[in-house]
């Protein structure tokens, strides 16, 4: 892998229409995902507590055998942990140039302390989806919500990689 490896990530809704792309780089690949480094391009933004800024570096985990993505959000200016953003979705297709994923609306956020907030549970209710898809929906959430359970999480020693390991 080359250190100049740039993906396509491409957020679809529950129909496959493409409704946000931009460019990442691949930080690392592994059997069933990839690691990849962005930067916010959209307007400031207050987000539940959180400012998001042009220039914030997020570092984002996609699997092609679990149903999230994982960002690890930081400050454009000292690179300080703002916060994880998970977002449930099928299984994310992964490709050389692509890395595209279903978004199934159901998020969770995850502050430094480890204080969580569930978003979206409205918007994830209404989707169309079928029983078996809503309950790895809900098994993914319980399993994001574990990682942060107790002190001494993993996430907040470990980082993104390590959840390739397991």
């Amino acid at each position: 892998m080359s250190a100049d490896e740039w993906v396509w990530v491409i957020k679809k809704d529950v129909t496959g229409r493409e409704m946000w792309r931009y460019r990442g780089r691949v930080v690392a690949r592994y059997p069933c995902g990839a690691l990849v480094e962005a930067f916010f391009d959209r307007e400031e933004m207050p987000f539940f507590g959180v400012v998001l800024r042009p220039g914030d570096r997020f570092l984002e985990a996609y699997f092609s055998d679990r149903w999230y993505n994982l960002f690890e959000i930081h400050d454009r200016d000292t690179d300080a942990l703002k916060a994880w953003y998970a977002n449930i979705t099928r299984p994310a297709e992964i490709s050389v140039e692509a890395i595209a994923y279903v978004d199934l609306a159901l998020d969770l956020l995850v502050y430094p302390d480890g204080q969580q907030k569930v978003l979206d549970e409205a918007e994830f209710a209404a989707l169309p989806l079928t029983v078996d898809e809503r309950l790895h929906a809900l098994a993914a959430l319980g399993e994001l919500q574990s990682l942060w359970a107790a002190p001494g999480a993993p996430l907040r020693w470990q980082g993104l990689r390590g959840l390739f390991a397991t």
